[in-house]
């Protein structure tokens, strides 16, 4: 066990140490290591703002579910023997009276639930010894009261994976958020404001929304931060949250954590009853899959890594800004391309009615859509990526794609797209399946019209179908290739 005096990490440390030993990690690997990369980049940055900083400590701990009693048994050992690392760092300032630890970074396995789903999870890797080891994480990150506070670890947990640059230091988030100001105190974090600014110097794409602005106040209900952060986890990008506290003693100070994964109970009570008790009569047009979501997956500086919030816990109230990550290239939030999907499909019925009676789950996604009960389910994907899925799925029948299709569907142009999963409730939860999706490009400006501009494509049993033109009267009209899948099909699952 890691012991030593003035260790102020303990508290994360015993959850991290908690979550090894339900993974049957049986080893703890402790190494003195110097300071470089960003850690070294840290203390330069912290020079620069006090005069009386000492780095007192820096320690790598890694975690093993099998004996590991020397160099040569780490050598010979895989990555899959590993749990994860943590990288403490023990910083002094009497200016500042600190004297603590403080996990600088860390990558911990999730836990290994059934039900647990962590889309923003990216590759990282790691020096134990003289090897070189990977987990699949996201970065766990803690404040220090000198150059970072939540805000600024929160970034650097999504980013650092989202850009696949675990070399991303504190000062390029602190020069982007503190640009053109001359005095900065950073251990104080980061306004709303300055979340763009580093967003947007790092080149990714975003969502926010501010509850705080005049005229955002009275659209919680329109827009909960609840259905942003899920598109931003869905997209495998991530979201931030910031809130005020409550209670008694509450001040006026506030916290953001990052958002990165979420749970998914195929039992769940609430789709039901959001319909049948709590919106009886209401014009919902369809039942986005997020109300399957009981539990967002977090980190908390303050708390530890890879937590579980109940979806309703945190308050609408008590949200003041959120922000949802997009993927390269991406220039509109899944939450429009849900909409738009849903008026597309809609839009389309007049010409796939027709064909209802001779396919059975064509009938049923109708009949369940007047019911108010399709569901949408939103995923990014590029162009390859949809027919590596379309190649790979089989319908229940065992039935795969034509090749022919497969081939004539290259000529697709659009090389980023949302694609939105049409299911119905018997199939989606319990089954995790599909009765087919609408694709739309996600690099051209957003519209609210139903003018096909996004469009790409839909599959439903039987048939692709591809915009053709408007009539007359304002109703499309659409060009259609066969299809092999004559029922419905797997989720994309990531």
């Amino acid at each position: 066990m890691f012991v030593e005096q003035n260790f102020k990490a303990s508290q994360t440390l015993r959850r991290i140490f908690s979550q090894a030993r339900s993974a049957k990690c049986t080893s703890l690997v402790i190494e003195h290591v110097p300071a470089h990369g960003p850690v070294a980049d840290e203390n330069a940055e912290i020079a620069a703002l006090v005069s009386d900083h000492t780095m007192a400590g820096l320690r790598r701990l890694s975690f093993w579910k099998k004996p590991v009693r020397s160099a040569a048994e780490i050598d010979a050992s895989a990555d899959a023997d590993c749990f994860g690392y943590v990288l403490a760092k023990h910083d002094v300032c009497p200016s500042r009276k600190i004297d603590n630890w403080h996990v600088f970074e860390a990558a911990i396995s999730k836990y290994d639930h059934t039900h647990n789903y962590s889309p923003c999870a990216k590759p990282v890797s790691f020096l134990v010894g003289s090897k070189q080891f990977q987990i699949t994480s996201v970065l766990y990150c803690q404040q220090n009261g000198l150059n970072k506070a939540c805000a600024q670890v929160a970034l650097r947990s999504l980013c650092a994976p989202y850009l696949g640059n675990f070399e991303l230091t504190y000062r390029q988030i602190n020069d982007l958020a503190f640009a053109g100001v001359t005095s900065r105190a950073p251990w104080e974090g980061l306004r709303a404001y300055q979340i763009p600014r580093v967003l947007n110097g790092l080149g990714i794409p975003y969502f926010e929304f501010d509850y705080q602005s005049p005229t955002a106040t009275k659209m919680r209900d329109s827009f909960p931060y609840q259905r942003i952060v899920y598109s931003g986890i869905e997209a495998g990008a991530g979201a931030l949250v910031a809130f005020t506290m409550s209670g008694p003693t509450a001040g006026a100070g506030g916290h953001m954590i990052p958002f990165f994964g979420h749970t998914f109970n195929e039992d769940s009570w609430v789709p039901n009853a959001d319909i049948e008790y709590f919106n009886v009569g209401s014009a919902i047009r369809y039942i986005p899959s997020d109300l399957w979501l009981s539990s967002f997956i977090v980190h908390d500086d303050n708390f530890g890594s890879n937590l579980c919030i109940p979806k309703a816990y945190l308050r609408r109230d008590l949200a003041q800004y959120v922000v949802a990550l997009l993927p390269l290239g991406y220039s509109y939030n899944g939450l429009f391309a849900e909409v738009a999907a849903s008026d597309y499909f809609y839009s389309m019925l007049a010409q796939i009615a027709p064909g209802a009676s001779s396919n059975v789950w064509i009938n049923r996604l109708i009949t369940f859509a007047f019911d108010r009960r399709l569901i949408l389910r939103l995923v990014p994907i590029t162009r390859d990526g949809y027919l590596d899925h379309l190649q790979a799925a089989e319908d229940w029948d065992n039935t795969r794609e034509d090749s022919t299709t497969l081939t004539n569907l290259k000529s697709i142009k659009m090389s980023l797209m949302w694609m939105i999963e049409l299911s119905v409730p018997d199939l989606f939860a319990t089954n995790k399946r599909k009765i087919g999706e609408i694709l739309l490009d996600a690099t051209v400006p957003f519209s609210p019209k139903v003018d096909f501009k996004t469009f790409i494509l839909a599959r439903l049993p039987g048939s692709y179908y591809f915009f053709d033109t408007l009539d007359a009267n304002g109703q499309p009209k659409f060009g259609t290739v066969r299809s092999n899948f004559i029922s419905h099909t797997e989720l994309l699952v990531r």
